[in-house]
């Protein structure tokens, strides 16, 4: 009976460290971190603005083209995400995702992170499967 007593309150306590570490290098997916967002969509889109501060008009529409468009998708989609308080003020790019709904977000190029709109989330992207240099090339 003294051995259950002892062991018990040991496994217990195992099976919290492996639960918080594993906890700790957890990464959110796309559809994760965008609500309800369907990525077998037909016809998804992404817009893309650029931002400029120090113009009147800060926002400046970028044409993409549609090939383009359904990379940043899939590369969006692969990438992974790890939620941050730190809120980035460098925002390059406001995007808008359009699959079943439009999820728009600012994007911070230079330190690789981004805030949903719609919930004022800021995530990193840890994972970013070729979205940031596509999306270089497309805006260049």
């Amino acid at each position: 009976m003294k051995k259950f007593i002892i062991i018990l309150p040991l496994l217990i306590i195992i099976i919290a460290v492996v639960f918080f570490i594993a906890m700790k290098d957890h990464n959110d997916s796309a559809t994760d971190i965008l609500e309800n967002a369907d990525f077998n969509a037909e016809n998804p889109t992404v817009t893309i603005f650029s931002i400029d501060m120090d113009k009147k008009e800060i926002f400046t529409e970028i044409e993409i083209p549609e090939k383009t468009q359904q990379e940043l998708t899939k590369a969006f989609q692969k990438a992974k995400f790890k939620k941050t308080t730190i809120n980035s003020s460098n925002y390059d790019y406001r995007i808008t995702i359009t699959l079943n709904a439009g999820y728009s977000m600012y994007l911070d190029s230079d330190k690789k992170s981004l805030t949903i709109i719609n919930t004022n989330q800021n995530y990193a992207i840890v994972n970013d499967s070729d979205f940031f240099s596509i999306l270089e090339k497309a805006t260049k």
